[in-house]
């Protein structure tokens, strides 16, 4: 855990501004995606929340999970700041993750990037079905997250 980050809860649009700009840097702009890209369905909606990691006032990392009325809990928009990516920001945000499911008795899963399989993977997370292509972005896979992997918290 790093002990200056503190992960807050945030939901429906009020910080989506700062949620898009941190999604943008990481996970469109260098792919050489449109800004736009960085809305997601359900984003301002009420039952979504919004996971930010916070560093005094400094947005450092950002995931949101979508809680419609399905059995499970989706995450979604996971990005680190690259200057702060290696640090345990990432794992901080999916035990907070981790633990809204746990008391709402729901599974996560995630469409994850390949390159992202082995951090969720660490985490306890299990791939399932097959990989599947999203045009420029790359290969994916579904992972899931049952709850019955450590929360550290």
């Amino acid at each position: 855990m790093t002990p200056d980050i503190l992960i807050e809860q945030s939901v429906g649009g009020r910080d989506l501004a700062r949620i898009r700009d941190l999604r943008y840097e990481i996970l469109r702009k260098p792919l050489g995606l449109p800004y736009s890209g960085t809305v997601f369905p359900g984003d301002d909606s009420e039952s979504t929340i919004h996971l930010l990691a916070v560093c005094g006032t400094q947005l450092v990392g950002v995931a949101s999970l979508l809680l419609d009325n399905s059995a499970e809990i989706q995450l979604r928009g996971m990005a680190v700041a690259q200057n702060r990516q290696g640090r345990g920001i990432g794992r901080q945000i999916v035990d907070a993750a981790k633990q809204i499911a746990t008391e709402r008795n729901k599974p996560l899963w995630c469409n994850a990037r390949f390159l992202a399989i082995g951090f969720y993977e660490r985490e306890g997370w299990i791939p399932s079905g097959e990989f599947f292509d999203i045009p420029i972005i790359g290969a994916h896979i579904v992972m899931k997250w049952t709850g019955k992997g450590e929360i550290r918290g």
